[in-house]
């Protein structure tokens, strides 16, 4: 359970890590300039031990306290190496054999550390947190102790101060107080090379563990030269005695077009590369100095003047400079490429024609659509367009067996009476309804609702039907006819229901 817990707060901290650093900087900063430097950490926090007089029960590890510090050098903006000390004391309670263990350790270590948030992110040195893994090897040392745990009696003693090797690894975070100093958490678990030395018993684990919780202050010092103090170390500034620009490697840009002054033709006047610094101030690709119009964007083929609608047709030979045209209006539009001018077209926005002025009649009714009171469904001239209604009713239902769309056989002959009584009253307009009993998934029966309901309307295209008079809809098993609690119930449930709307 204990390594459980570990890599789930160390799994915990990256995905913090990458949240925080979902946007990463792109612009470069001043603070985004990586300077090595030495570090120095001071903490105090709680050790707990990890062996064979706990490991049956984790809630058994009882903490005590301990101190210590880190000495390091941050020699990129990865990776660093540093120098730990740590003291303390270890204790635990081994209930079923009624002694108690108390340890005196020390531990010293150089180890390798690893910016987490590096490796998802540009660097930052404003960053508020910064998370980082650690490891490496060192030497600990202890005098142990084992007492009766009930009268204390004395059981068993270091007859020295033992040492071994021992292999540190964690993970901490670190807050940002100020430029030089931040707030340290960090948890790490040393991992022992015996199984006895630290506590007298050889339970088979091969190697004891114990742990170190800390919380403590740390602090940054040096760092190479920067004499004119623009972020660029003097090492990578081309220009070292001349406060520049980060992207322009330490050199000023008096105009701050992006160019440095030494390579900028026109330095006191912001400007664009391709002209070598000078400017385009109507930013038309024509510099000032060959631009007849340099006040007003306009096209080089137009000498740098104007066509404002993009026409074809300069603005001073044009009849509707502010709309583009066709050169057979005399630069006035068509907007919907009718061939009737916007001036004489009721629609202007709809192709449409011209014996309607303009307007389209999409039923081909012979009534407009900005007349036709039914624009998507043919009708008479005396009825503005919408068809003759009927007092013929249809009201069917056809059936289906389990998983199909395709109608049972004998239910072809009443979808034919129904195609012949709508050929012979076209004023009649139906609703296609799909229905399915509940043995599948809800998604799976809306689906097999709706290629039933569409079956049944191909019957009826193919036989003549306007699909305009056919509404297809859809229903899965979510309206039954029956209850679907016994097999009658589910064949009344597939089902396409059809019936006549006003």
């Amino acid at each position: 359970m204990k390594y459980l817990l570990k890599t789930a707060i160390l799994v915990v901290c990256v995905l913090i890590s990458l949240l925080t650093q979902a946007q990463k900087t792109t612009q470069l900063t001043a603070s985004n300039i990586f300077k090595s430097h030495i570090t120095l950490q001071l903490n105090g926090g709680l050790t707990q031990y990890f062996g064979d007089l706990n490991k049956d029960n984790f809630f058994n590890q009882n903490v005590r306290n301990g101190f210590g510090g880190a000495l390091g050098y941050q020699f990129s903006p990865l990776f660093g190496l540093r120098a730990q000390y740590v003291k303390g004391t270890l204790y635990s309670v081994y209930v079923k054999k009624e002694v108690k263990l108390n340890s005196d350790f020390w531990d010293a270590s150089m180890q390798l550390t690893l910016n987490i948030n590096e490796i998802f992110a540009r660097y930052n040195e404003k960053r508020f947190v910064n998370f980082y893994l650690f490891g490496g090897a060192g030497v600990s040392s202890y005098t142990s102790r084992l007492n009766d745990f009930s009268s204390n009696y004395l059981i068993r003693e270091s007859s020295s101060r033992q040492s071994e090797l021992v292999v540190p690894m964690g993970i901490g975070a670190q807050f940002r107080l100020s430029k030089h100093a931040n707030l340290n958490i960090e948890y790490g678990d040393r991992l022992t090379f015996s199984d006895s030395l630290l506590d007298f018993y050889d339970g088979g684990s091969k190697r004891d563990q114990y742990s170190y919780a800390s919380v403590g202050l740390g602090f940054r010092f040096g760092g190479p030269r920067d004499k004119d103090k623009d972020a660029i170390i003097d090492k990578k500034d081309k220009c070292p005695d001349v406060a520049g620009k980060i992207e322009l490697a330490g050199c000023p840009d008096a105009d701050n077009d992006g160019i440095a002054d030494n390579e900028d033709d026109c330095p006191k006047l912001a400007g664009v590369q391709e002209f070598k610094g000078c400017p385009d101030t109507d930013g038309d690709g024509i510099p000032d100095t060959k631009d007849k119009c340099p006040k007003v964007s306009g096209k080089k083929e137009l000498l740098g003047c104007p066509d404002k609608d993009n026409d074809g047709i300069a603005d001073i030979d044009d009849k509707c400079p502010e709309q583009a045209g066709k050169a057979a209006f005399q630069g006035c539009p068509d907007r919907d490429g009718d061939e009737v001018a916007d001036k004489d077209d009721e629609c202007p926005d709809v192709s449409g024609l011209a014996k309607f002025h303009g307007c389209p009649d999409k039923d081909a009714d012979s009534v407009p659509d900005n007349l036709d009171r039914c624009p998507g469904v043919p009708g008479s001239v005396r009825n503005f367009g919408c068809p003759e209604e009927s007092n013929v009713l249809v009201k069917e239902v056809v059936y289906f067996d389990t998983d199909e769309w395709i109608v049972i056989d004998k239910y072809n002959q009443l979808l034919n009476r129904i195609a012949e009584t709508m050929r012979d009253n076209p004023g009649i307009r139906v609703t296609v309804d799909g229905h399915t009993d509940s043995r599948e998934s809800e998604g799976y029966n809306m689906q097999l609702s709706e290629n039933r309901a569409e079956y049944v309307i191909k019957f009826f295209t193919d036989r003549g039907i306007d699909p305009q008079r056919l509404v297809k809809r859809y229903y899965g098993e979510t309206r039954p006819a029956a209850s679907n609690m016994t097999p009658e119930g589910m064949t009344l449930n597939r089902r396409v229901e059809i019936a006549s709307v006003k």
